[in-house]
C-alpha cells in the first residue's frame, strides 16, 4: 500500500471524528474540521473529496443516533420482566446492576433486608431473567457544574431510567454464549477474591479483568497523584503481553503457528466480553485482530491503519463513546505514540526511548486529564519510567501466571507471598511519593477556548518534535500551562457559590485577583446506625465527592479561611476531607464547638492550619470586600443559635450568612445591629424555627438562598418560610431545585445564575 493509501486510514478516522462532533457538539466539530482541511490543503492531499463524504456520512449517523435516544417505558409501569446484563454489584445492603427491560436498558437498585438475602443474591449471575415490581425514576443529574453527572452518564449508555425494585420473584438463569462469557468473568473475579491475599485482590482483578472496585481508595488516589493510574486499567500493552503469553503457550502445546493465530483471535474476541468491553480493551484487542487478519490475507495492514479503522468503526457504531474519558485517553494517546514511533525509535538508548514514550503520553493526555479530573501529576514523567516496566515486566506477568496456576489447581504459596509483598511495598512507595506537596498541579476544568489552545499547542509541538526540537516544544507547552495557572490565580472576576451538598451548607467565596478564598461550611453526610453487613465499602462522602472536586474544578489549590459555623454534621462533616485534600491556612470555629466529637476530629485533621475560635467583633478586609462576625457573643456553645453569623460587603452587595441561626438568635442579633442585607442565606435550611417575620422586615433582603436536600426527610424549607419570603417579593433560590447557585461579579456588579435554570 502506498503512502496516500496510508494517509486515507488516518484522515478517514479524523473525518469520522469531525462529522460526528458536528452532529453532537458543532463547535468542537468545526474546530476539528478546520484542522483537518488545513492539513489536507497544506499536504495537497487528493483524498479531500473522500474525506468530505465520510464527514457527511458520519454527521448524518451522529444526528440519527442522537435523535433515536428516547425512552419507550412508562413511569406508571410497576411490574417488569428484566434480564441482568452486567455482573451485579453487592455493596453493603445495596444490590445494583444494569438490566434490560425488554429492549430498553435501565439501572436497577434493590436494598437487601437481611444477611441471608444478601448471601442468596450473591449467586445471581449475568443473563438471569427475573420478574420484579418497582418504581421507575428519572436519574438525578449533577447539582453542581463540572462534577460527574450520573444522568448524562446513563444517557450516553442509552439508559434513561433507574428502577428501584421492591420485590423479586421467579428468576431463571441464561444459557447464551455471551452471558456465559460474562459469567466466566464473574467467576474469575470470585476466584481471585477467594484465592489471593486481600492486599492483592484489587490489583489482580484490575489487571486481568478490568475491575477496579476492590482497589483501596487511598491506593487509587496515590496512583492518580503519581500519574500512573492508567496502569490499573487494561491497556494495549496488557493485551499484547497476555496475547503473546497465550500464543506462546499454544505453540508449546504443539499447535501450528497458523492455527495458534486463529485461536488468539477467538481468545481476543472472548477477552473483550470477559473484561467488560472497556474502550481500551476493545481498541487494543480489535487492533490486534485486524493486524492478524490482515497478515493472513496478505494485506500488509500496519498499526496506524488498524488503529484508524477501529476508531472509525467504534465511533460510527456509538458516537457517544467520544465523551468517554477512557475512550479519549486510549485512542488519542495511542495515535500520538504511533505517529511519533519513528522519532522515538530513532534514539539508541532504551532509557531515552522510554522517556520519549512517557513524554508523548503525558503531553497528549493533558487536555483530557484536565477536562475530566482538573489536575495532573507533576512527577508523572518520572514515575511512569519506574512503574511501567515494573507492572509490564513483573507485576502483570506474575498476576497472570498465579491466576493461571490457581485455575489449574496448582498452589504456589511462596510465589503468592512474593507477589503480595511486592504489591505492599509498591503501595507504600506510592503513598510516600504522593505525600509530597507538589506531586500534582491543580489547574481546574479549562474553558473550551483553553482546551482548544492546548490542542493547537500540542499539535504545533509535534511538528517541532518531528524536526528534533524537543526542548522548544517543551518550553512552549510549559509557557502555556503557566499562563493558564496565572489566569486561574489572578482572574479579574469573583464568585460566590452556594454548592449543592444535599441537606447541608457549603458556600465558596472566591474573590478576584487572588484577594481571598473562603469556604463557609463543608456539608456532610447524616449518619444513621447500620449493622456491619449493611455498611458500604466506599461510602459516599460530601467532602471528598462534592466539595473538594468542585473547588479543584475551579482551579482552587488553597483556602485562606475555612469557616465552620457550628458543630452539626451537615455543616462540618466534609471538613476533614477538605483539610486533607487542599491547603487550608486558617480554620475558624464557633466558641466552644471544638468539644463536639465531629469537630474534635476536624481539629486533629487541621494539623498545621491555624485554628481559632471566632466571635462577635472579629472582622477582616480583602481588597474591596469586608467581613464581620455578628454572632455569637459568648464562649458557651449551645447549638444552632451559636452559629457563626457573617455579614459581608462583596461584589457591590451586602450579604448575611446565618448558618443554622434560629428565631431567638435572630431576635438577639437584630436588636443589637442594623443588619440590612441584599442577599440572605436563609437560616437552618428554611426550617420553621428560623427566618421570622420580624427578622425579614429588619434585613429587607432582595434575594434569599436556601441550602437544602432534594426530598429531605425534614421537610425543609418549611412552607411558612417560603410564604413569608414570597409575600415580601424576595427572589428565592433553593439548591434542592436549582442546584448550585452562583453570583459572579466584576467591578462591583454581578449576576446570579442557577446550575439548573
Amino acid at each position: 500500500m502506498n503512502r496516500v493509501d496510508r494517509e486515507f486510514f488516518l484522515y478517514g478516522g479524523i473525518s469520522v471524528l469531525a462529522g460526528t462532533l458536528l452532529a453532537l457538539q458543532w463547535v468542537w466539530g468545526a474546530f476539528v474540521l478546520s484542522l483537518l482541511f488545513l492539513s489536507l490543503i497544506l499536504r495537497k492531499s487528493p483524498r479531500i473529496f473522500l474525506c468530505s463524504f465520510l464527514i457527511f456520512l458520519s454527521y448524518l449517523n451522529g444526528l440519527y443516533q442522537q435523535n433515536s435516544r428516547f425512552s419507550l417505558l412508562s413511569q406508571d409501569q410497576t411490574t417488569f420482566m428484566i434480564t441482568i446484563t452486567s455482573i451485579p454489584s453487592i455493596d453493603g445492603n445495596r444490590f445494583s446492576s444494569s438490566i434490560d427491560t425488554g429492549g430498553e436498558s435501565a439501572a436497577l437498585t434493590y436494598y437487601l433486608s437481611s444477611p441471608s438475602e444478601k448471601e442468596r443474591f450473591s449467586s445471581i449471575s449475568p443473563g438471569t431473567s427475573c420478574t420484579v415490581t418497582g418504581e421507575l425514576k428519572a436519574p438525578n443529574g449533577s447539582g453542581n457544574p463540572n462534577l460527574f453527572d450520573y444522568k448524562e452518564y446513563l444517557y450516553q449508555q442509552k439508559t434513561y431510567w433507574t428502577l428501584k425494585v421492591d420485590s423479586f420473584s421467579t428468576c431463571v438463569p441464561s444459557n447464551s454464549w455471551r452471558d456465559k462469557l460474562v459469567q466466566v468473568r464473574a467467576e474469575g473475579l470470585k476466584l481471585i477474591a477467594s484465592s489471593f491475599p486481600p492486599e492483592a485482590v484489587g490489583i489482580t482483578q484490575a489487571l486481568l479483568f478490568g475491575e477496579t472496585g476492590e482497589i483501596a481508595e487511598e491506593t487509587m488516589e496515590a496512583y492518580r497523584a503519581l500519574g500512573v493510574v492508567h496502569l490499573l486499567a487494561i491497556s494495549g500493552l496488557h493485551v499484547g503481553l497476555i496475547s503473546a503469553g497465550v500464543f506462546f503457550f499454544l505453540l508449546r502445546a504443539g499447535l501450528r503457528k497458523e492455527r495458534a493465530g486463529w485461536v488468539v483471535i477467538v481468545f481476543l474476541l472472548c477477552y473483550m466480553v470477559m473484561t467488560g468491553a472497556a474502550p481500551s480493551v476493545v481498541r487494543a484487542s480489535s487492533m490486534l485482530i485486524v493486524i492478524l487478519l490482515g497478515q493472513k490475507a496478505f494485506l500488509g495492514i500496519k498499526t496506524l491503519d488498524s488503529l484508524s479503522l477501529i476508531f472509525s468503526i467504534m465511533v460510527f457504531y456509538d458516537p457517544f463513546l467520544l465523551f468517554h474519558a477512557g475512550f479519549q485517553l486510549s485512542f488519542f494517546v495511542s495515535f500520538s505514540l504511533v505517529l511519533s514511533s519513528n522519532r522515538i525509535l530513532s534514539s539508541s538508548s532504551t532509557l531515552l526511548q522510554a522517556f520519549k514514550v512517557t513524554f508523548v503520553s503525558q503531553v497528549v493526555s493533558l487536555p483530557f486529564i484536565l477536562h475530566h479530573f482538573f489536575e495532573f501529576s507533576l512527577i508523572g514523567f518520572v514515575t511512569n519510567l519506574l512503574y511501567v516496566p515494573l507492572y509490564s515486566l513483573v507485576i502483570l506477568p506474575m498476576a497472570f501466571l498465579l491466576y493461571a496456576a490457581t485455575v489449574m489447581g496448582i498452589h504456589l504459596p511462596f510465589a503468592m507471598d512474593i507477589f503480595q509483598s511486592l504489591l505492599w511495598w509498591t503501595d507504600r512507595f506510592s503513598f510516600f511519593l504522593a505525600s509530597f506537596p507538589f506531586s500534582t498541579l491543580i489547574l481546574g476544568k479549562p474553558h473550551a477556548i483553553l482546551i482548544a489552545g492546548y490542542f493547537v499547542i500540542i499539535w504545533a509541538g509535534f511538528l517541532l518534535v518531528e524536526k528534533g526540537r524537543w526542548m522548544k516544544s517543551t518550553v512552549i507547552l510549559v509557557s502555556f500551562i503557566s499562563l493558564h495557572l496565572i489566569w486561574n490565580t489572578y482572574r479579574p472576576y469573583g464568585e460566590i457559590t452556594f454548592i449543592d451538598v444535599g441537606q447541608g451548607d457549603a458556600i465558596l467565596i472566591d474573590l478576584p485577583f487572588n484577594q481571598g478564598t473562603y469556604l463557609i461550611d463543608t456539608g456532610g453526610n447524616l449518619i444513621f446506625p447500620q449493622e456491619e453487613w449493611e455498611e458500604r465499602k466506599k461510602a459516599f462522602s460530601t467532602g471528598k465527592d462534592i466539595v473538594v472536586p468542585y473547588l479543584k474544578s475551579k482551579g482552587i489549590r488553597s483556602v485562606d479561611k475555612l469557616i465552620l459555623t457550628h458543630g452539626d454534621l451537615d455543616h462540618v462533616g466534609g471538613a476533614v476531607d477538605v483539610l486533607e485534600g487542599l491547603d487550608v491556612k486558617e480554620v475558624w470555629i464557633s466558641p466552644g464547638s471544638g468539644q463536639k466529637e465531629v469537630m474534635a476530629n476536624v481539629m486533629i485533621a487541621a494539623g498545621g492550619s491555624v485554628v481559632r475560635e471566632a466571635k462577635l467583633g472579629d472582622a477582616w478586609q480583602a481588597g474591596d470586600s469586608s467581613f464581620s462576625i455578628l454572632s455569637p457573643d459568648d464562649q458557651v456553645y449551645e447549638g444552632n443559635d451559636d452559629s457563626l453569623v457573617i455579614y459581608a460587603h462583596i461584589g457591590g452587595m451586602k450579604w448575611l450568612f446565618t448558618g443554622d441561626l434560629e428565631e431567638s438568635g435572630e431576635r438577639k442579633m437584630i436588636r443589637r445591629y442594623n443588619v440590612e442585607a441584599d442577599v440572605l442565606k436563609v437560616g437552618h435550611h428554611g426550617s420553621a424555627s428560623s427566618t421570622s417575620e420580624e427578622f425579614l422586615e429588619k434585613v429587607d433582603a432582595q434575594v434569599a438562598i436556601i441550602s437544602a436536600g432534594k426530598d429531605n426527610r425534614f421537610g425543609h424549607p418549611h412552607p411558612d418560610v417560603v410564604e413569608r419570603l414570597g409575600n415580601r417579593g424576595v427572589k428565592i433560590y433553593n439548591t434542592a431545585d436549582d442546584g448550585a447557585v452562583t453570583y459572579r461579579f466584576w467591578r462591583g456588579r454581578g449576576t446570579f445564575s442557577a446550575h439548573r435554570p
